[in-house]
């Protein structure tokens, strides 16, 4: 297929289009929608400043809008005879409209479209995540609730320590998590913002209207400085994609948390044998692989992080070419962070633990730091205390657990979880989220109606 930017008889080298195009056509698969999307918004704000007339307009949204069809039926696939999404949109506009198809790229540049269309793809992708958060972090309330004061040894330094419950360490994740969806909430409003009108990073010699094309896509504001656009390209997408590498590391500690409470040595929960794979030599395996997959992916999101801020770190002011090759590893950690959270709910759901190993657990030196408070109540220095029951740790007899949990009483202890007050903020953030999700889906509606 013919190249937007070919117009002469030359034929493209092979090697070269194997070598710049190859993988990107993959990924402009997933962009279909949003470029039609841009385009749609494009040529409604031409049809307003004179570019084109309305019956032009009508023509080109009808087509524009088969895409849409034709995308969802599995119809309309990017190909490797393709240069990318933006070449197969307009050379099928062309097809069917001759030369009113080649009216739709001016006023733009294939630099402000593949921005748009990453700006569209990850509002939704960031709605998307919000919504798996969420159930995950139900999910985690519930089960901390429903064991809230079942003991299980707390550790520091991989060490026992004190006594924790099952409660406190599923509420860890909940909470983390939640501190994790502020931070989605403030990388979806520096994602907001429409690049479309900056061009080729200097914008256009053209009295287009960014604020309407903003406004027609559902973006709360212009980005402002065309050159700036352009640049910020890896600048949002590292923003976010460090959001997304938090949420993996929450996720790499509940998979390294698991597989280690999992072991025979600890068995401090059962986990449902439908999670679990087996061995081609050993009958007796019920390996947890899961877990394992979801530790190794959060490497996996943490490489595309530093592999992104490698490929653009000393790059000069202006589009370059660079920028392409950060959209794989964008768009990947995108997938590989949601269905990692997909996953974590599902391990939770299949696991429960085994309470009379948990109890034999909390052995007597748990106690040590809450017999020194004894002393502490009685009047001892706290230092001293903590002396007389070094001295003595032979001597601590194992208490059951249960009680001890109920002596913590601050915010945060195991005895005030405040497991409600988690769920009630989570309904906070919530509200913004729903509005988004409204906004979003009204405007689509109106941009294809």
């Amino acid at each position: 297929m013919k190249k937007l930017w070919n117009q002469s008889k030359t034929v493209s080298n092979k090697l070269v289009d194997e070598y710049c195009f190859k993988e990107g056509i993959e990924l402009d698969n997933s962009l279909v929608l949003y470029d039609v999307y841009g385009s749609i918004a494009h040529a409604k704000m031409l049809s307003k400043i004179g570019i084109l007339n309305n019956d032009e307009f009508l023509k080109l949204k009808k087509y524009l809008n088969e895409i849409i069809v034709l995308y969802k039926n599995g119809e309309f696939k990017i190909s490797h005879d393709d240069e990318d999404v933006h070449t197969k949109i307009e050379n099928y506009l062309t097809e069917k409209l001759g030369d009113l198809g080649q009216k739709i790229h001016t006023g733009r540049s294939r630099n402000d479209q593949v921005l748009v269309d990453l700006r569209l793809y990850s509002k939704e992708k960031l709605l998307n995540m919000n919504v798996s958060i969420n159930q995950l972090i139900d999910t985690f309330i519930m089960f901390a609730k429903k064991y809230e004061f079942i003991p299980m040894p707390g550790y520091t330094h991989m060490q026992k320590a004190m006594p924790s419950s099952v409660g406190m360490w599923a509420g860890s994740f909940a909470e983390q998590l939640l501190d994790q969806l502020t931070i989605l909430k403030s990388v979806y409003k520096l994602n907001d913002q429409s690049p479309l009108g900056s061009g080729a990073a200097y914008g256009v010699s053209l009295p287009i209207n960014r604020e309407l094309t903003a406004k027609l896509l559902g973006f709360s504001k212009v980005q402002n400085n065309s050159l700036y656009c352009q640049i910020s390209r890896p600048t949002i997408q590292l923003s976010i994609v460090q959001v997304l590498t938090q949420i993996m590391l929450c996720s790499s500690r509940f998979a390294q948390d698991i597989l280690l409470f999992t072991t025979n040595e600890f068995n401090y929960f059962e986990v449902d044998e439908s999670i679990c794979t087996g061995s081609s030599i050993m009958p007796q395996k019920k390996n947890l692989d899961l877990m394992e997959y979801a530790r190794a992916k959060t490497h996996m999101v943490i490489a595309n992080q530093q592999l992104m801020s490698s490929l653009t770190a000393g790059l000069p002011s202006g589009y370059n070419a660079d920028f392409g090759q950060t959209k794989k590893p964008f768009m990947e950690s995108f997938d590989i962070t949601i269905q990692t959270l997909e996953v974590l709910k599902l391990t939770l759901n299949s696991i429960k633990p085994n309470v009379e190993v948990l109890i034999k657990s909390c052995t007597p030196e748990l106690y040590a730091t809450h017999f020194s408070y004894e002393l502490v109540k009685q009047g001892m220095p706290f230092r001293k205390a903590y002396s007389k029951i070094k001295q003595n740790l032979s001597q601590l007899e194992s208490s059951y657990p249960a009680p001890f949990l109920k002596l913590s009483n601050h915010s945060g202890g195991t005895n005030n979880l405040k497991l409600n007050l988690i769920s009630k903020n989570l309904d906070k953030q919530n509200i913004f989220w729903k509005k988004i999700k409204q906004k979003n889906k009204k405007v689509i509606s109106l941009l294809l109606s």
